[in-house]
């Protein structure tokens, strides 16, 4: 219970110097600690620090482990080299970390940590083991806690709340992560224990999905194990089987959220792999888009690593509902308009070429849209796609802006404040794959005072009851349920009649309650996102010497040429549509003519499209951390 608050002052000309609002932060006065807020918080993710990083060594085999270059080339810088293919030295990690120790630590509310800190698997001669991803996982998790942990008796007490995600690189093999309990996830839990309440040690060991109160009572961040959705885990099905591991992360996203719900908290979801159609398999894709739909009175966001690939992609709500219901319809399974709350309207834009389905997008991104199998070639492509040289980014990229900025609706059939759409935020790396670099996310706290919790049953109480029915779910897996997961995945037993549905699937969410409103991510309020600052590390000037070891700021998101007012949904879906604009057709006017978008002697329009091939260019060279990667 908050009683009171004060304002604490601050450096004014460092918070500029450092691209941030200077803002007083928040000292809230309760019954019991006080807690200082300065709306802010840090994201950073896929270190990959390599203990046998050599500098001087040969870079062709994309290891930097030993020999010397070639005649005419360089070897292995001393803070790695972006573009050439070789994992983090040990010193571009301490020296980061020890940056944001120096520079942000005391200006930030919690940390993100989205995962992958340790190497690749890419030298066949000093292959991975199980246990040196745990030691280096340990050493990794040791390094935060020592930074933002203080000087609180309780080790789970930070001054700086951690919130770590499991990347595909932390397990063994790379990709393979198996439900739990197994070895890995109580040695998971052995390394971030101190991260996470011990109520949820139950819950974590078997899946490695957790949640922090970053703000007491207020404000939440959701670790989800997105390995459990990952298209590459080769243990990962499909999300319509009760049995599989991704239908489990959702009963007990559903739970969770409900109950953060009933509490009057925001949530801010985090985890490795990004919620895109290049990387979940499709039923497990559409789901999450659901989730986050169903849920955006409290979703504020979501934050991710692993693709390295600093960019943003909005999520269609319709296009999954659409797609889920398509795939019950060819299942033979009854529908009764279940999903009328969302699909009331017609999913077609008037702008029929650049409507893109679901499954579309999957073909667009170069993937099988198989709902039950994975494809096995793209599995075995990637099963060696371990790091290295970047390729084909460019030409990702322009997949981007084609299948999902183009395909963004005008502002009629965008929703609400365009709550149609989820954003789905992919962050910078601190790996030199391009430049390294993060992301310092800034929020609104005004009345933060105010906005105080209903009374709710004790966690401790949530957490064993939450516990309790996850246990005889699994319990009961083997029998009330074998037939209804025999309807979903065995489609060659369809007859001609309809199917009844036999029972509600608790891996969907229900549509959120009427008369709730929008949450954070929509409309102002507090916790709402306003900015954020982008930073980098200029590897070649620090590695040249020609400038101290320094993160800068590349850019931030209001200022030019983005200029966002504030970091709502309907600013991202605005910029997409910006971003989109010039590669989009004209419609036609009839069927003998169609008008140009872009009238060749009128100036102003020609200007507007120049303005907007820049904004493209300039967006681009962003998503690779200012580095100068072509492909």
């Amino acid at each position: 219970m908050v009683s009171a608050v004060e304002y604490i002052d601050i450096d004014v000309e460092e918070y500029q110097r450092l691209g941030l609002t200077p803002q007083k932060p928040v000292k809230l006065l309760g019954n019991h600690r006080s807690k200082v807020l300065h709306g802010r918080f840090l994201h950073l993710t896929d270190i990959h620090p390599d203990e046998f990083y050599k500098v001087g060594a040969n870079i062709e085999d994309n290891s930097c482990h030993r020999g010397k270059p070639g005649k005419g080339s360089a070897g292995a810088s001393k803070y790695g080299d972006a573009m050439l293919g070789c994992d983090s030295p040990m010193i571009l990690m301490n020296q980061t970390l020890e940056w944001v120790k120096t520079h942000l630590r005391d200006k930030i509310d919690f940390v993100v940590w989205t995962g992958d800190n340790i190497r690749h698997d890419n030298d066949r001669k000093i292959p991975r083991t199980e246990m040196e991803i745990f030691d280096m996982n340990t050493r990794v998790a040791n390094l935060f806690h020592d930074i933002f942990h203080g000087d609180a008796l309780d080790p789970r007490h930070y001054d700086v709340p951690v919130v770590p995600s499991l990347g595909n690189n932390d397990v063994y093999p790379h990709n393979l992560f198996a439900p739990g309990p197994t070895l890995q996830t109580r040695e998971l839990w052995n390394i971030w224990q101190n991260f996470i309440s011990e109520e949820q040690l139950h819950i974590f060991q078997r899946g490695s999905y957790y949640f922090t109160e970053v703000v007491p009572n207020k404000l939440a961040v959701l670790s989800i194990n997105t390995l459990y959705l990952f298209k590459s885990n080769p243990l990962v099905d499909n999300c319509d089987n009760r049995k599989d591991p991704g239908f489990k992360l959702f009963q007990w996203l559903g739970v969770t959220l409900d109950e953060l719900r009933e509490r009057n908290m925001k949530v801010w979801l985090s985890g490795h792999v990004p919620p895109i159609p290049k990387n979940y398999d499709i039923t497990c894709y559409r789901k999450f888009v659901m989730w986050l739909h169903e849920y955006r009175d409290i979703i504020v966001g979501g934050v991710y690593g692993h693709m390295n690939i600093d960019h943003f992609i909005p999520v269609d709500a319709k296009k999954a509902y659409k797609s889920y219901q398509d795939s019950l319809i060819r299942q033979g399974f009854e529908i009764d308009g279940q999903f009328a709350h969302i699909l009331d309207e017609a999913l077609e834009d008037d702008d029929a070429e650049f409507d893109i389905d679901l499954e579309h997008q999957y073909l667009n991104m170069g993937f099988n849209v198989s709902e039950h199998d994975l494809n096995v070639a793209i599995a075995a492509k990637d099963a060696h796609a371990m790091g290295g040289v970047p390729s084909n980014k460019e030409a990702y990229m322009d997949s981007v802006r084609e299948t999902f900025y183009v395909d963004v609706k005008g502002l009629k059939k965008s929703g609400q404040h365009s709550d149609r759409y989820a954003i789905t935020n992919v962050a910078a790396s601190v790996i030199p794959t391009f430049n390294p670099g993060f992301r310092v996310w800034e929020y609104n706290i005004t009345g933060i005072e105010e906005s105080l919790s209903l009374k709710a049953k004790p966690w401790t109480q949530f957490f064993a009851e939450l516990d309790a029915m996850i246990s005889l779910d699994d319990q009961n897996d083997d029998d009330d349920y074998d037939d209804l997961e025999d309807d979903f995945v065995e489609i060659e037993k369809r007859k001609n009649k309809k199917k009844k549905d036999k029972g509600p699937d608790i891996s969907l969410p229900k549509p959120m309650p009427e008369g709730a409103t929008l949450g954070p991510g929509y409309t102002p309020q507090t916790f709402s996102p306003l900015r954020f600052v982008q930073y980098y590390l200029d590897l070649k000037a620090v590695n040249e010497e020609t400038k101290p070891f320094d993160y800068e700021v590349e850019y931030t998101s209001d200022g030019h040429p983005y200029k966002l007012e504030s970091l709502l949904v309907d600013d991202y879906v605005s910029l997409a549509r910006k971003l989109g604009k010039p590669i989009k057709k004209p419609k036609t006017k009839s069927s003998e003519t169609a008008s140009n978008e872009y009238d060749s002697d009128n100036l102003d329009e020609l200007q507007n499209k120049k303005s907007l091939d820049e904004l493209w260019k300039t967006y681009v060279k962003h998503a690779f951390v200012s580095s100068g990667y072509h492909d």
